[in-house]
């Protein structure tokens, strides 16, 4: 789908959106092979497919190699295409069953098992609503009574 200089421009920019953590051996979005789901999703989606080709050739235009910096201004210079490849890339890694055991969730599929989410302790969610709990009541009470 994309030339040898897109293919690499592209795990480049995965690589940099979600990068390997050695000592958990979690590999980068690159190096795991999301460029072949994000192959698929732009075969299937031609709009995307278009915002791709910019971001490509977009990164191509802004620097020679890919660095933080470089994903920073591409987000900045192209939101829209750049937060579908996002969330495609997300996709791409975190639905492989063997990625999320590695972050610590379930390798099963979210339906219909789910997942299991610790319950928030009574004083940590006293800590969450504090602020709101301290603001007081800040809407209109339609009847015009107090309560």
């Amino acid at each position: 789908m994309w030339t040898d200089n897109e293919t690499a421009v592209l795990t480049a920019i995965l690589d940099e959106l979600i990068p390997a953590n050695a000592e958990r051996a979690i590999p980068a979005a690159g190096e795991l092979g999301v460029a072949s789901f994000i192959a698929g999703v732009a075969e299937s989606n031609a709009a995307f497919k278009v915002q791709v080709y910019s971001l490509l050739r977009h990164a191509q235009t802004l620097a020679d190699g890919v660095t933080t910096d470089l994903v920073r201004q591409l987000e900045q210079d192209q939101p829209d295409a750049f937060a579908a490849f996002l969330t495609e890339t997300y996709k791409g890694y975190y639905s492989r069953p063997d990625m999320r055991a590695k972050v610590g969730v379930g390798a099963h599929p979210v339906h219909p098992l789910g997942y299991d989410v610790a319950r928030e302790t009574p004083e940590l969610m006293d800590k969450l609503t504090a602020p709101v709990r301290a603001r007081g009541p800040v809407f209109r009470n339609p009847t015009g009574g107090t309560r």
